[in-house]
């Protein structure tokens, strides 16, 4: 069997589709090492994964701390110098850190698995070791196009960084136009962990073989019992609402709980909030309103979850994604950057649920629009009739076998 080396980085959503992966691969007889930053590794380790360190080692702490940063409607950077010299700083840092800890990983490795953030260094390490990698992406093609769009439109600075950590581990510098290959920076073999029926297809990214959704499965979730007032809470009619933000931290956390806590209300319903990196919890409700009508919750199991609620409403990430159209479940859509807008856009052609903007958000608006087009007989019936399509796929199996087929046939250089 073989030894493969799995690495990411970002939030939750970014790492727990590469453990169901990585887990999968382990069930096949692989050995399998997950390079992730260490506060991700928890949830590796409860999967029974190897974990080694690999790059920024941020989390909840550090997303929290830069909240600003994960909201793309607002003004990040004062001037383009500013946002110059902030990301050059990062990328030499994740870039520099990941590809120097990725050089020992990979020392007596077979296969290297990169998340799309790691594409640039699973070329290096291919280049520097002679290890074939396969690159990967749990977001559909159009924001693998976007990203490798930020990386010709900022071609200097990414070029810069990029030569500065060829030279300091003994690689030629390349030139703007060796950077600007396609090949150089598309893997020959790549995958999609995402459904073929969400994400569409794009001629220049043929490589990408979509597998379906990789649905990582926690450990606890198989002997783990709800509390009983859990359970009562839930199925009481009407059917209560989610409010999760899962992994994005939020500058205004109380303000978007309020809003939120006040159309549940309106519309005689009871809330759901998942804690995450928002940090929802008690202390952020209004005075006067009913806290026997709000039940705050940790990480927890979504499948058991959805059947249960009336809708979910959440920030778009891929994750929460998949999960609801897995299991029929109705969603209202607030995104605030990355992926999120693109997925907020499938939802509505899905016609499962709707999208608003974050900031234009009131309570009246929030009303109207779950009322008329979320909580809806309609939108819970192509929500369920959408679901049967997702729940034939089975992503991690897929994805298997390619990588088994990529291991005894090696790519042609």
């Amino acid at each position: 069997m073989a030894n493969i080396v799995i690495t990411s980085s970002g939030t939750m959503g970014d790492h727990l589709p590469y453990i169901a992966l990585g887990k999968a691969l382990l069930e096949q007889g692989h050995r399998v090492q997950m390079a992730f930053g260490t506060p991700m590794h928890s949830y590796a380790l409860k999967s029974g994964l190897e974990t080694v360190g690999c790059g920024v080692a941020w989390g909840e702490d550090h997303a929290k701390k830069y909240a600003k940063g994960w909201d793309h409607w607002q003004q990040q950077f004062s001037s383009d110098q500013e946002y110059r010299e902030s990301m050059g700083h990062f990328l030499k840092r994740e870039l520099g850190e990941s590809f120097k800890d990725l050089l020992t990983i990979c020392a007596d490795a077979d296969l290297l698995i990169c998340s799309v953030q790691r594409h640039i260094v699973g070329w290096l390490v291919e280049e520097k070791l002679g290890v074939p990698w396969v690159g990967t992406s749990v977001m559909p093609h159009a924001q693998v196009r976007n990203f490798d769009r930020m990386l010709c439109r900022r071609s200097d600075l990414f070029l810069s960084v990029i030569n500065d950590i060829r030279t300091q581990f003994d690689l030629p510098s390349i030139t703007l136009d060796e950077w600007h290959e396609v090949d150089r920076l598309q893997p020959k073999r790549a995958l999609l962990g995402a459904s073929q029926h969400f994400a569409p297809e794009i001629s220049a990214y043929s490589s990408y073989q979509p597998t379906g959704f990789w649905f990582y499965q926690d450990p606890d979730w198989q002997d783990w019992q709800p509390d009983a007032a859990l359970c009562q809470f839930l199925d009481t009619d009407p059917k209560p609402l989610f409010l999760s933000f899962s992994s994005l931290p939020l500058e205004n956390a109380r303000s978007v709980l309020e809003l939120h806590v006040r159309a549940a209300a309106q519309l005689g319903r009871r809330m759901l909030v998942q804690r995450g990196w928002a940090g929802f919890d008690e202390s952020l409700l209004p005075e006067d309103c009913d806290r026997d009508a709000v039940w705050f919750t940790d990480f927890i199991n979504q499948d058991w979850l959805f059947p249960r609620i009336a809708a979910i409403i959440h920030h778009g990430g891929m994750g929460t994604i998949a999960r609801a159209l897995k299991n029929g479940c109705p969603m209202l859509v607030e995104p605030y950057g990355n992926d999120q807008f693109f997925n907020a856009k499938q939802v509505l052609g899905l016609k499962v649920g709707v999208a608003m903007h974050p900031h234009k958000l009131t309570v009246n608006g929030l009303v109207n629009v779950l009322k008329s087009k979320v909580l809806t007989d309609g939108c819970r019936q192509t929500a369920q009739q959408v679901a049967l399509k997702f729940r034939e796929e089975n992503g991690l199996e897929i994805a298997c076998d390619a990588i088994k087929q990529w291991l005894a046939t090696p790519v042609a250089a």
